[in-house]
């Protein structure tokens, strides 16, 4: 690294001469972009090892060339941004900060600084400070966030009418997620077209549970049409993101709000009748009558990042109408005597499957503590 001093070699290692001043100032340089730190700090490879991990404390010494876009898609080799109505292929950098730790460097939403570097190509040299999120824990490493989706203002929690892909529990997980990201929700149940009148009813059921909620609940059919003008309506002039089960149907969903967007649709596995991953990319496409939706890849599992046993039932609407009832403020709704939710639960104020569904994210994805 040019920047840095070698200074002289012995047995193979390399020896870097520090001045001895505090409070020590450095500069990084790389490419076209110049960024100053000031602080505490022993040596150069203090300075490098903070830069790589994105500090917080930071400034732009040299602003010159650098513009704001916002990301559209990534999950290829390189990111798309979106500047004004030019698009640009972006990577990050090694020194490129961010104001968002333990968390996905860049994705789908995120407004970022890039420098321009051909006619179509850029480096991001900066991600701004996310305001909602859309996030899961990250299968590879549990202490990491993965994130979704960023800066947009509505989740839609997509299911199907089917037995495979009708599940309540990951919709929950959804709904979940959205509050914990600031994030408004919406359920909606896709292929309605294919129960018969009996399993038609159990479907209605969980959408009422829904409606009952608070939560906005629509019952949709590529097929027949059904629920997309409320879908349409429901979208317009929002940034919003499809998320669920693959084989729900969210990219049918997406062709049909938009219709010259012919992006591709997969079928069902013949064994399992679960989807097929056809969308490898997330992306924020441009609706007609404005705003954006973004198609997110299918998933199999949800896990919540960071739940908080103490406060998981304040995520629960139906939950918080009648928890200030509880004999105790710190009530976990599972166990403690003149419990204002259980008793809700046994009247079916609260419908079974919520607080089952509750009492398996209480155990499975949070630390107990009580």
């Amino acid at each position: 690294m040019g920047s840095m001093s070698s200074g002289d070699k012995s047995g193979g290692k390399v020896h870097r001469h520090v001045k001895k001043r505090k409070p020590i100032e450095k500069q990084w340089r790389k490419g076209e972009s110049r960024w100053k730190y000031g602080g505490d700090g022993a040596s150069d490879g203090d300075f490098l090892e903070r830069k790589l991990v994105a500090p917080r404390a930071f400034h732009l010494a040299n602003t010159e060339g650098e513009r704001d876009a916002i990301v559209i898609q990534t999950g290829g080799a390189h990111t798309i941004l979106l500047d004004g109505d030019a698009q640009l292929s972006g990577k990050p950098r090694r020194s490129t900060t961010s104001e968002n730790g333990e968390a996905t460097l860049v994705t789908i939403g995120d407004r970022v600084r890039y420098i321009r570097t051909g006619p179509d190509d850029a480096i991001i040299t900066h991600v701004y400070e996310r305001c909602s999120w859309l996030l899961r824990r990250s299968i590879r490493a549990t202490d990491f966030a993965q994130v979704m989706v960023a800066n947009i203002d509505m989740v839609i929690a997509t299911a199907a009418a089917s037995a495979e892909l009708l599940r309540p529990g990951l919709i929950d997980r959804y709904l979940v997620a959205a509050a914990m990201g600031n994030l408004d929700a919406c359920v909606v149940i896709n292929k309605i077209d294919l129960p018969d009148v009996e399993d038609r009813q159990f479907v209605e059921e969980i959408a009422d549970m829904y409606r009952d909620c608070g939560y906005e609940t629509l019952l949709t059919s590529c097929v027949t049409g059904e629920g997309i003008d409320e879908l349409a309506e429901t979208t317009r002039g929002k940034l919003s993101a499809f998320s669920g089960h693959s084989g729900v149907g969210k990219t049918s969903l997406l062709n049909l709000l938009i219709p010259d967007l012919n992006e591709k649709i997969g079928e069902l596995s013949e064994q399992s009748q679960r989807g097929i991953h056809t969308t490898s990319r997330s992306t924020l496409h441009a609706l007609p009558d404005g705003g954006f939706l973004a198609d997110t890849p299918g998933i199999r599992e949800f896990a919540l990042f960071r739940a908080d046993p103490a406060t998981l039932h304040t995520y629960y609407p139906d939950f918080m109408r009648v928890a200030d009832d509880c004999r105790f403020p710190s009530c976990t709704h599972t166990h403690e005597p003149d419990c204002a939710v259980i008793a809700a639960v046994e009247r079916e104020d609260i419908h079974p499957y919520r607080y089952r569904n509750y009492c398996q994210i209480l155990e499975n994805e949070t630390p107990q503590s009580y």
